[in-house]
Formats: structure tokens, C-alpha cells, sequence
């Protein structure tokens, strides 16, 4: 599922996400520049290899490199969604990326929105598993959503609130607007992609009619509660008997990109938990560092981070993997563990 909103107040630029799932164990991973990728590819798709130019904190589930969202050290800010009515472009002539790796590629080579748009459509956006669509900010205060419909891509960069579930945007404001006269407290509140939307929606706009909101970080907080899944004695019992757990918020996230520091808890969790990128120097003679996410810390934690390695992969992916087995063998599943060994290295000088 997985809900996003940008708003911008008291000197603050915030994103925040709210990440919908079966299960919350995770992966924050921060990459120097300098590191030579090449694409994951299926199906002899063609491979594509850059080197990163920025350095960048992600957040992760289904293997390093595989990026629920992050933010680079330019402050550039990807997060995803599931996109039910979404569908990606054909099979053509372009180079593929898979919808995870993609948000990675971004990070790794711009540092703005318009940087992002202005080469969205040298590489095709590949299903691995999910239709996916994402929001994007930057530093300088802009936002854009990015759809995909009927094998389009679709870009929002003129909407009056930058809010997204898991429908497409306009069709996500059309039901929305169908609730405009309705007092926020008498809005439906529903786990459904639309009337998580409205809600959202309705919210954001209310931020931006105020004239003070206290702490951004806080408010932001607040909204990703007010539209979280969240377990019930129904929601558990129902599960009973059944192969599929339900969804439920396992983390939200507030990314602060006017300073860029990123701030989340967890279900298991509920401390709020900070990540400075000022913290790290990103030189690409440095390390590749991580952290799990489904951690017991609390406040600052940019020196809780060790080394990566190999096994922090593992971790991940046997646990995300294993209901989707059919899809990823052992094999697959192996090779994409010990797939960010390969990576060389290579002197980027700061930008």
C-alpha cells in the first residue's frame, strides 16, 4: 500500500512516507560516491552500468541496491508506492530498469527534479514484482509525482498538494474532490488507497492553510499516524489459517531535505530515530555502511552504522524472498545477496 506527502512550513521541506507491508525488517544502507553498478537484469534484458556521482541513505527490504526510497546528499528525495491501476511501458528498444533499482539510478547520478524528468525516458521502467509510482523532491523546493498509466509515464509537477497512495493522481483527486465540503473528522478512515488519499489530501491542505504548525518533523509524524494500517484484534484473528499476513505500516519516515536529516520509527519501534547526513563524508574511498532497520536504538543513531556486509544482505533477502520463492529461486535469490560485491570502485571528487 504505502502513503506520501511533500508539504513545505516553518523553513522546513518535508517528505514523509508511510511504508505498508507484510513485514518490517529492513535495511538502511549509506553509499559513498564512486561505486561502478551495472543494472540487475532478467531475461537478457540489456545492461546498464554508471558510477555514482552522489553519495546517499536508502532504506531497503527487498536487497541493497533495491530501494524503498532515500535521499542523496544534494537532497534529492525518492519515495515508492504500489500503483494498482498502474502499468508499465512495453518492451522496446530502451535499456530496463527494475522499479526498485530505478530509485537507486536516480540517487546515484542527479541531484534535482528536473535532472530526474529531463532523462526519465532514456531507460524503461521493468517489473520485477510491483507496478510501482514514486514521489520525488528536491532541494530546491519542488516536487513531482510520477505515474504510469496505460504504459505511459506520467508526470505531476503543478499540483496544488503533493499527496499519493496507491491510485493514480488525478484519478486519486477526482475522488478526493468529491469530499471537499465534508469536515475533516467526517472523512472515511478506511485503509482503501482513495480514502487514504482523501484523507491525506485533506490534511495537507489544512497544513498549508495554517499559519504556524509548531515542529514540521512532529506535524509530519502526526499526519503518517493519522493514515497508518494499523494491527487490530480482527486484522490478527483474521489472519488465522490464512497463507497471506496482512499489511500494516512497518515504518514511517520523515525526510527533512532543507537540512537533510532523515527521521523514522517502526511498529516495533516506536522511538523516533534520526540520520544526519552531514554525519558522513560520502568520499569514495569510504566504506559502504548499514544499519538494520528494525533496530532497538533511539535519538542519533548516523554511529550505530558499521561496515557493510555480505550478511546484512542475506538477512533481507531470505526473510523478503521466501513468500515469493516462485518468482526468485534459491539461486536468484543467492545471486542477488552477493550481487553488490562485484561493484569497483572509482575517484569521484565532490560536485
Amino acid at each position: 500500500m504505502c502513503t506520501t506527502f511533500t508539504f513545505q512550513k516553518e523553513k522546513a521541506f518535508v517528505l514523509g512516507q508511510n511504508y505498508d507491508f507484510y513485514y518490517g525488517h529492513g535495511l538502511i544502507v549509506v553509499s559513498p560516491r564512486g561505486l561502478k553498478k551495472y543494472s540487475i537484469t532478467r531475461g537478457g534484458s540489456p545492461r546498464i552500468t554508471w558510477i555514482s556521482n552522489y553519495g546517499s541513505v536508502t532504506f531497503t527490504q527487498f536487497g541493497r541496491e533495491l530501494p524503498m526510497s532515500g535521499m542523496n546528499e544534494k537532497g534529492l528525495t525518492i519515495a515508492m508506492m504500489h500503483q494498482e491501476d498502474g502499468r508499465l511501458p512495453s518492451e522496446d528498444d530502451r535499456p530496463g530498469l527494475n522499479e526498485l533499482q530505478w530509485i537507486q539510478y536516480q540517487l546515484d547520478q542527479y541531484q534535482s527534479v528536473e535532472e530526474v524528468v529531463e532523462h526519465l525516458e532514456e531507460f524503461r521502467l521493468e517489473k520485477s514484482v510491483y507496478e510501482l509510482h514514486y514521489t520525488i523532491a528536491d532541494a530546491t523546493g519542488k516536487t513531482v509525482l510520477i505515474d504510469f498509466i496505460d504504459g505511459a509515464c506520467h508526470v505531476t509537477g503543478d499540483a496544488e498538494y503533493y499527496t499519493m497512495t496507491n491510485t493514480s493522481y488525478e484519478k486519486s483527486v477526482a475522488y478526493a474532490n468529491q469530499f471537499e465540503d465534508f469536515p475533516i473528522e467526517n472523512l472515511s478512515n478506511k485503509a482503501t488507497s482513495l480514502d487514504r488519499f482523501t484523507l491525506v489530501y485533506r490534511l495537507v491542505k489544512d497544513i498549508h492553510a495554517q499559519s504556524a504548525i509548531g515542529s514540521p518533523i512532529q506535524k509530519a509524524f502526526e499526519l503518517l499516524d493519522k493514515v497508518a494500517v494499523k494491527p487490530t484484534a480482527q486484522t490478527q484473528w483474521d489472519w488465522v489459517g490464512n497463507g497471506v499476513p496482512p499489511t500494516f505500516t512497518y515504518w514511517s519516515i520523515v525526510f527533512n531535505i532543507t537540512n537533510q536529516t532523515i527521521f523514522y520509527r517502526d511498529l516495533q519501534n516506536h522511538e523516533i530515530r534520526s540520520i544526519h547526513l552531514k554525519d558522513f563524508s560520502f568520499h569514495s574511498s569510504g566504506e559502504v555502511l548499514a544499519l538494520a532497520l528494525d533496530n532497538k536504538d533511539s535519538g542519533r543513531i548516523s554511529n550505530q552504522f558499521q561496515p557493510y556486509q555480505t550478511e546484512d544482505n542475506e538477512r533481507i533477502i531470505l526473510k523478503s524472498y521466501e513468500p515469493i520463492s516462485d518468482l526468485f529461486p534459491p539461486n536468484e535469490q543467492r545471486e542477488l545477496i552477493t550481487y553488490p560485491d562485484s561493484f569497483k570502485r572509482v575517484f569521484v571528487e565532490e560536485n
